[in-house]
């Protein structure tokens, strides 16, 4: 199976029984791990991310005092359930966060198209801020996903942090690049075809999300596609 970030090129661990009831130092520990472990991945986008926040102190800091925010707000809740929700809630704001910067490097966007991107998603910032910051804020959001599916397969050994969440990161992934091309291309002609294009899209990711908080929910733990889960739904049958 694949990682939801990247491929599962590198080694790692065998998953184990949960060690005890979940605390904040355990997540962090997992997390840190992960991390560690990412700066001698195979994969080039998670070492560059990983080699980027461990070399500077001050960005580790403060990545650091990030991701123990959002572990914080996993470790908040009382019952298993409700951690693993909360976890994959968090883990979807992040897949949202580092959709720009990725869309960015993967498809080479440059000078005017770049300009025209940047000041649509932030209208009132200066241009050359707003990509600082959004680089740090990618590093940030792509070290904290890395870390956080880690948690979700290898310490809550939970099935919807794999394969689920890695599609749904695909097809957010095509959603957002099909509206940063309209974004960027307004009065082309390809615009008719992407625009009835990027509504599909919208509703299968919304389709997709739901499908994933429906496992993160279910009693089976059975991870069904949002074609199987209306089917179910509709024989009612919430599984």
């Amino acid at each position: 199976m694949r990682t939801a970030c990247g491929d599962r090129s590198h080694q790692r661990p065998a998953a184990a029984a949960p060690r005890g009831p979940l605390n904040h130092d355990r997540l962090m520990e997992a997390s840190h791990t992960r991390l560690s472990a990412a700066a001698d991945s195979d994969v080039e986008h998670e070492a560059l991310v990983a080699a980027r926040i461990l070399d500077n102190p001050r960005d580790f800091g403060r990545w650091e005092s990030q991701h123990a925010g959002i572990m914080t707000r996993v470790i908040v809740e009382r019952f298993r359930d409700a951690q693993r929700y909360e976890l994959l809630n968090q883990a979807l704001v992040l897949v949202h966060r580092k959709a720009l910067f990725e869309y960015l490097r993967d498809n080479a966007v440059r000078g005017n198209e770049r300009v025209r991107l940047i000041r649509h998603f932030f209208q009132h910032r200066e241009y050359s801020r707003a990509i600082v910051t959004e680089h740090t804020n990618y590093l940030h959001s792509a070290a904290s996903y890395m870390c956080s599916t880690h948690v979700g397969t290898r310490v809550l050994l939970d099935e919807v942090f794999d394969d689920p969440l890695f599609q749904y990161e695909q097809l957010y992934s095509e959603y957002f690049r099909v509206h940063c091309n309209l974004v960027a291309n307004p009065d082309s002609n390809a615009s008719i075809v992407l625009a009835p294009m990027l509504g599909t899209l919208r509703r299968q990711v919304a389709d997709w999300r739901q499908a994933l908080i429906a496992l993160a929910h279910s009693r089976s733990g059975i991870w069904r596609t949002p074609v199987e889960l209306l089917r179910r739904l509709q024989q009612g049958d919430g599984g």
